[in-house]
């Protein structure tokens, strides 16, 4: 189910929430929660009609408060599902793969949720997830005796020249010369 929340100032009492509700009802939205600054409606942000809905919420004295904030907040949230999808199961963050695990487990399409990263982070989400994923490869290579191969099959690279095109663009040399860098950091 996919959802949008809002955040409205000047909601202070149970009328509040009638009112809100009413206005929500009125422009055809379908409210899944209603609550003191925090509304819950059914469908993707990109089909409200933001300027309507804040027309009618102002003439009721109502103001939806700064979307940026509620989009940092889903930006941490994509983060978060990010590393937890790295340390958990890997190989879901697999190019192609991933979109599904994020939408399924924040409740947005995922062409919403790439739409507010890459307008709030400045790097598209997949160029993101290779990121995080070449710095997996990064901490396991300084860290374990893993096979590179090994290594770029736990992350879900397609072969070892993925992980290595990945890993040479992000960091500027090989995963081998990069673990045989640490290990002469490391003897010193």
């Amino acid at each position: 189910m996919i959802s949008t929340l809002i955040y409205i100032r000047h909601m202070v009492c149970v009328k509040c929430i009638l009112v809100v509700r009413e206005c929500l009802v009125e422009l055809g939205l379908q409210p899944l929660r209603v609550e003191l600054g925090e509304v819950e409606v059914l469908g993707p942000a990109e089909t409200i009609d933001w300027a309507r809905l804040r027309q009618c919420l102002a003439a009721e004295g109502f103001e939806i408060l700064d979307q940026q904030g509620a989009q940092q907040r889903l930006v941490g949230a994509i983060k978060a599902a990010v590393a937890e999808l790295l340390q958990r199961e890997p190989a879901a963050l697999r190019s192609g793969h991933f979109s599904h695990h994020l939408s399924q487990r924040l409740g947005q399409r995922f062409a919403y949720l790439s739409s507010v990263f890459s307008s709030t982070e400045g790097v598209n989400l997949e160029q993101y997830v290779v990121r995080e994923r070449v710095q997996e490869a990064q901490r396991l290579l300084r860290t374990t005796a893993l096979p590179v191969g090994r290594i770029a099959n736990f992350l879900g690279f397609s072969n070892l020249s993925h992980l290595s095109r990945q890993f040479q663009r992000g960091t500027g040399v090989s995963p081998s010369d990069y673990r045989r860098q640490c290990l002469v950091k490391a003897e010193s």
